[in-house]
């Protein structure tokens, strides 16, 4: 009787896992473009802090299909503001001590925000913190200007994060 329930049990999950939407071969290929002609469309410089997390998190799901894990997002305040630094720092701080030392790899981060000279800016300090293959293992998603991309990898090379750049 219990081994009857069990085998009940098993197929009943071989049921549900064949009826989960698996990637098809052409999703693959689109995981990584930084194209964003049919993804989402950037907002205002001037949007609050919760459209660009928003932003954000789709960027993350059209172009993460492939990690497992839920991404932590960190949108980057643009400005010089003291609030704008002091929040800027605040994220640093977190990644360095918080989320880094604890994401498995698999795992990712999206960084991201209103001003590409910001994010830039953001990175690099972030890198300057961070120790040797911190991140190693560890997808890092920037969704900046096609400018500012060559900076951002160079930055973030010596964390060994597999590094992701979207274009806005």
């Amino acid at each position: 009787m219990i081994r009857s329930g069990l085998l009940v049990c098993v197929g009943a999950l071989a049921v549900m896992l064949a009826g989960c939407n698996h990637p098809t071969a052409s999703s693959g290929a689109t995981d990584t473009s930084a194209s964003t002609s049919s993804g989402p469309s950037k907002p205002a410089a001037t949007a609050d802090e919760n459209t660009w997390g928003n932003y954000l998190s789709e960027q993350g799901k059209l172009h993460g299909k492939d990690v497992g894990m839920k991404p932590y997002i960190y949108v980057i305040p643009g400005g010089d503001s003291v609030a704008a630094n002091d929040r800027r720092q605040n994220e640093t701080d977190s990644v360095v001590h918080s989320i880094g030392p604890i994401l498995m790899p698999g795992g990712m981060l999206i960084l991201g925000g209103p001003d590409g000279k910001q994010t830039t800016a953001f990175i690099a300090n972030l890198s300057k913190q961070l120790k040797a293959d911190a991140l190693k293992g560890i997808v890092v998603m920037v969704v900046s200007d096609a400018s500012e991309q060559a900076a951002d990898t160079a930055a973030l090379k010596t964390s060994g994060a597999t590094v992701r750049f979207v274009a806005m």
